[in-house]
C-alpha cells in the first residue's frame, strides 16, 4: 500500500501557480491498483513528464505479490520501465516488459485470435505492460515514424530482448486519389528456440533440440469508403521441423449504415509463429453483416467456421447475433440490447458438443438489469455420417450444464453499485450458486471500488478493493 500512500499524498497537493500563459512543463501522475483478500495485491504507479515539442517522458513500477505481502516478502514480481514518445509522428524509445500490437500477434498463436477481420489489421507497434509477468525479461523497443511527406509516411522499429534477438519492422503508407490509402509492411527476425523436451514417455510433442528459426511476415492493407481490403503472410523455417506458411486475409464492403465483412485464414502444420510456438494446421472462413442505424442502433451477425485444414470439411462453427435497440429515453423501461450465440465443435463424432448463448440488457430509469443463459450438450454421430458444422438443436442431445445469471446496475450521483447472481447446473453434479455485490465512487481524481463475492463450494464471502488515481499538474 506505500505506492498508494505516495500516489494519495501527490494527487493531494495543489497545483503550481502558472499564470494565465500555457505551460512549458506539466507532470502526470497515476496509481492504480488492487488487492485481492484470496489473491494478489497488484500496484501500477506511473509518472510522465509532458515537455515541449510533443514529447512525454514515462516512467512506471507494477508490482504484484500474494496477500496478505508481510506474510510473503520473498514472493513478489516487479518490474520497472521507461519510455520516451513524439506524439506528433508515433515515434518512440520503450525499455521494461513489453506488450506488442500488429502484425507479430496477428501471426502467433494464430488459433487464439478471433477470425482475422479487417479492423483487427492495425500498424505493428509495442508499449509498456501494466502489469508483471513471471518467467518475462526486459525488451528494447525503438520506433521511429515519419512525419507525412507529402502523401508518404514511412515507420521503422526494432525490437530487442535480452539474449539480443532482434525483430525488425518497416513499413510504408501512401494517400490515393478518391479518399484512398494503402499500407505496406514486413518483418523480419531470426533467433535460437531452447530444445523442447519429452512430457511423458508417450508425448504427443516429440523431442527437438535447441534449433535456429527464421520468420519472415508481410502486410498489405488498402482502405477506401466504399471497399477495405488487408492481408497478412506469414513464412517459417525452422531446423528440425521444418517449413511452415499462414497466411490470412480480409475484405470489407459498404459505402452507407452498413458493412459486409468476409475473412479467411490459414496454416499448415509446420507453421510456427516468431516466439517459436506452434499453433497447428488449420483453417477459417469468417462472414459479418453489420447494419447502424438512427439513436445509436446497431445490428450484427456474424459467423465464422473452421476445420482442421483446407481439404477437410468444417467441423466447428461459431454465429452471432446482436441487436442495440435506438435509444428513447422517454420510455420507462427499455431494451437496451440483446445477443444470441450458437457455438459446435464436432472435431469428435463420439461427442459432437452444442452450445447456447442468450444474454439482454434492460434499462428502468436509473437501474440496468442483465440476465444471460448458457447452455452446453452434446450429441454423437455414428461412422461415416456427414457432419454438420452448424449446432442441430432439434437433434437428441444430452445434457452438460446450464448456467443462469442476473444483475443489477445503477449509478447514482457518483457512486456506482453493482450486484450479479450465477446458478450453475451441471451434469451428476450438485448445483452451484454464486453471488457478488460491489460499489464504486469516482471523481476528479480517479476512482476507488470494493466487491465482495461468494465461493459457490464454501460459501463463504472475499473481498476486493481496487482503486485507480491520476492527475496531471
Amino acid at each position: 500500500m506505500l505506492l498508494l500512500t505516495v500516489a494519495c499524498a501527490a494527487l493531494g497537493a495543489e497545483d503550481a501557480a502558472t499564470g494565465s500563459g500555457k505551460k512549458l512543463f506539466s507532470f502526470g501522475i497515476l496509481e492504480s491498483g488492487s488487492w485481492a483478500e484470496e489473491g494478489n495485491l497488484v500496484n501500477r504507479l506511473d509518472f510522465s513528464l509532458y515537455a515541449p515539442w510533443s514529447l512525454r517522458l514515462r516512467g512506471q513500477l507494477t508490482d504484484r505479490r500474494p496477500t496478505p505481502p508481510w506474510e510473503y516478502p520473498d514472493d513478489g514480481i516487479s518490474a520497472v520501465g521507461t519510455a520516451l514518445y513524439h506524439k506528433s509522428t508515433g515515434s518512440r524509445l520503450v525499455y521494461g516488459l513489453i506488450e506488442t500490437r500488429g502484425l507479430l500477434n496477428r501471426t502467433r498463436n494464430v488459433w487464439s485470435h478471433s477470425a482475422p477481420w479487417f479492423e483487427s489489421h492495425s500498424l505493428s507497434t509495442a508499449d509498456l505492460k501494466t502489469s508483471p509477468g513471471e518467467m518475462e525479461s526486459a525488451n528494447t523497443y525503438i520506433a521511429l515514424l515519419s512525419p507525412a511527406l507529402g502523401p508518404v509516411n514511412a515507420s521503422f522499429s526494432v525490437q530487442l530482448d535480452g539474449n539480443a534477438n532482434a525483430i525488425f519492422t518497416g513499413g510504408a503508407g501512401a494517400r490515393l486519389p478518391f479518399n484512398s490509402n494503402v499500407r505496406l509492411e514486413g518483418l523480419v527476425t531470426e533467433r535460437q528456440i531452447d530444445e523442447r523436451k519429452n512430457d511423458s514417455w508417450f508425448s504427443d510433442k516429440p523431442y527437438l533440440p535447441e534449433r535456429k528459426l527464421r520468420f519472415y511476415a508481410l502486410n498489405a492493407t488498402f482502405t477506401n469508403r466504399y471497399f477495405c481490403f488487408a492481408g497478412d503472410f506469414a513464412h517459417s523455417e525452422m531446423f528440425a521441423w521444418g517449413d511452415g506458411i499462414y497466411t490470412n486475409v480480409s475484405l470489407r464492403a459498404g459505402p452507407g449504415p452498413w458493412r459486409f465483412s468476409f475473412a479467411a485464414d490459414g496454416s499448415d502444420s509446420r507453421f510456427s509463429g516468431a516466439d517459436g510456438s506452434i499453433p497447428g494446421a488449420g483453417f477459417r472462413s469468417a462472414a459479418k453483416f453489420e447494419w447502424e442505424g438512427s439513436r445509436n442502433m446497431l445490428f450484427r451477425v456474424s459467423s465464422t467456421l473452421r476445420s482442421a485444414s483446407i481439404q477437410k470439411p468444417f467441423d466447428r462453427n461459431l454465429t452471432n447475433v446482436y441487436f442495440r435497440f435506438p435509444l428513447d429515453k422517454r420510455l420507462p423501461v427499455r431494451i437496451n440490447r440483446i445477443s444470441l450465440s450458437m457455438e459446435r465443435d464436432a472435431q469428435s463424432w463420439e461427442k459432437i458438443e452444442d452450445s447456447l448463448s442468450l444474454s439482454t440488457a434492460f434499462s428502468a430509469g436509473p437501474v440496468r438489469p442483465n440476465f444471460s443463459l448458457n447452455l452446453n450438450q452434446h450429441t454423437a454421430a455414428k461412422i461415416g455420417d456427414r457432419i454438420n458444422p452448424f449446432p442441430d438443436y432439434t437433434a437428441k442431445h444430452e445434457f452438460d450444464s446450464l448456467k443462469l445469471s442476473g444483475g443489477l446496475s445503477c449509478r447514482l450521483l457518483f457512486v456506482s453499485l453493482n450486484g450479479t447472481i450465477n446458478y450453475t447446473l451441471t451434469d451428476k453434479k450438485a448445483p452451484l450458486v454464486t453471488s457478488s455485490i460491489s460499489a464504486s465512487v469516482s471523481g476528479k481524481l480517479g476512482r476507488i471500488g470494493l466487491k465482495l463475492s461468494s465461493d459457490a463450494k464454501t460459501g463463504d464471502w472475499s473481498y476486493t478493493l481496487s482503486w485507480k488515481f491520476q492527475k496531471t499538474f
